[in-house]
């Protein structure tokens, strides 16, 4: 792994629309990409609904469903254009994180009226959520996130997130971590030994890691 000023890089998501003709998608760095709706074939690899797939560089998308796709890049680099990709947010990382760092993509499930405890995280990410609605407080703010919205988490900023859909809801989520969390280890840092004791209400799926 090598150690690497955050700084220097970005965050961002983009919408994919997968069709017949292979489209290719100039990634130079890691990415992920979430089939969103439907199934999606990269380098020849079918992901179905609801499943992902790491990416180090370029690749051809096809096949007739949606996916996202979480790229982690220099801010030197241009954000991704091109037929069948439109970019949804992209944020520079903070300064205050450096070293051996992970790239992780992981899945967060809610129930009806689950709230999280006052909680950072020990890296900064990126969040979209996939069904559902969420009220969360980020920092000194707050909003309703609807299904397909995404934002950015600094990992710094204290945050509360409630379900107030009445059913469950779940965001596909990507974050810059230490290595030293590699397998799984968890990034959540309460704001409390109170907040530490509380039930955290979510249910989590990790789809995978890879050295930035």
């Amino acid at each position: 792994m090598n150690k690497l000023k955050l700084n220097d890089y970005r965050l961002s998501v983009y919408d994919l629309t997968a069709s017949a003709q292979p489209a290719v998608s100039d990634v130079t760095s890691i990415a992920f990409v979430y089939a969103a709706n439907g199934t999606v074939n990269v380098d020849g690899t079918d992901v179905v609904e609801d499943d992902g797939y790491f990416v180090e560089g370029p690749f051809k998308l096809s096949g007739a469903g949606k996916a996202w796709l979480y790229e982690f890049a220099p801010i030197t680099q241009p954000v991704l254009e091109g037929e069948g990709i439109s970019l949804v947010i992209s944020r520079c990382l903070p300064q205050t994180y450096s070293g051996d760092r992970i790239f992780r993509a992981d899945r967060v499930e809610s129930n009806p009226g689950a709230q999280t405890p006052l909680h950072g995280h020990r890296g900064p990410g990126i969040r979209r959520l996939l069904k559902g609605r969420l009220h969360a407080y980020i920092g000194e703010g707050s909003e309703r996130i609807d299904a397909g919205h995404a934002w950015f988490e600094t990992g710094k900023d204290w945050v509360i997130g409630k379900n107030i859909h009445d059913s469950a809801s779940a965001f596909v989520r990507v974050m810059i971590l230490p290595a030293e969390l590699s397998g799984g280890i968890s990034s959540f840092v309460p704001a409390s030994e109170e907040d530490a004791n509380k039930p955290r209400s979510v249910t989590y799926r990790l789809f995978g890691e890879r050295p930035c």
